[in-house]
């Protein structure tokens, strides 16, 4: 009997480190959206501190004109109104954070009301589990909408990642597209993470940006390429240099060569 009970026992602890994920990436989100805070904080206060102390020292002083003093001081308030209106916005995204952290953790937390696998509120946690792994699969082999539809029927859109699979979507569309914005603000936004990766996701996009100017073979954009490649790709020179020599190449060849390693380029 004792050896039943304990076979039937649910233990949360172990359900809590499959569904680790869970609570991972909300506390990534948080943490990224107080790094933007502080970002935005640090680079206004470099602009406005020094403006705001020589339009005090301009005031003082008769060479200045009052409408020139009144001029930077209406330009600072812009500047702190503008500063106001990223703060909220921030302020209002690091709220559905919390609200959604929250909803999670009620989630995990309803194991530890839960004594026995038998129990029939476990049948029930477990039919919502399913559920998210059934639309997280969704998510990443790209059945967007579907996946989004299901969470709204079964009330569970605060316990998965829609936004963020949405945003890779979009992404991996954009690059289809041969456009490469979206990925390198995602790849400006997400620094940190991208430097413990051993692939420079980054660099390739940059050096898909100078092919696609290569590739046109308008003479206007090979010197566009050839600046593209200093600024962005010369940095790598340590790591990369056998594709940046291979990039170089490309200036030499046409789209249609046969020539390797260049065709495959």
């Amino acid at each position: 009997m004792a050896a039943e009970l304990t076979s039937t026992k649910l233990n949360a602890e172990n359900h809590l480190l499959l569904d680790q994920p869970l609570l991972r990436l909300p506390h990534e989100l948080a943490r990224r959206n107080l790094k933007s805070f502080q970002r935005i904080v640090e680079r206004e206060k470099e602009y406005v501190l020094p403006a705001l102390k020589e339009a005090a020292k301009a005031s003082m002083s008769d060479n200045q004109p009052p409408d020139q003093t009144l001029a930077s001081l209406d330009a600072m308030i812009s500047r702190m109104q503008g500063l106001k209106r990223k703060m909220e916005n921030l302020h209002i995204e690091e709220k559905k954070i919390h609200h959604q952290s929250n909803k999670r953790i009620q989630h995990l937390d309803q194991l530890y009301q839960i004594p026995s696998l038998t129990d029939v509120k476990y049948d029930q946690w477990s039919r919502v589990r399913l559920d998210r792994l059934v639309i997280d699969h969704m998510l990443r082999s790209g059945y967007t909408e579907s996946a989004q539809q299901l969470a709204r029927e079964k009330n569970i859109e605060e316990l998965v990642d829609l936004n963020v699979f949405v945003q890779c979507q979009r992404i991996a569309n954009s690059l289809r597209r041969g456009e490469t914005k979206d990925a390198l603000q995602w790849c400006n936004e997400n620094k940190a993470a991208l430097k413990k990766s051993q692939y420079n996701l980054e660099f390739e996009l940059r050096l898909q940006q100078y092919i696609e100017m290569i590739r046109t073979r308008d003479k206007a954009k090979f010197v566009d390429a050839m600046v593209h490649a200093r600024k962005y790709l010369a940095p790598y020179d340590e790591t990369q240099s056998v594709d940046i020599h291979r990039a170089a190449g490309l200036l030499a060849f046409p789209p249609d060569t046969k020539a390797e390693p260049y065709k495959v380029v």
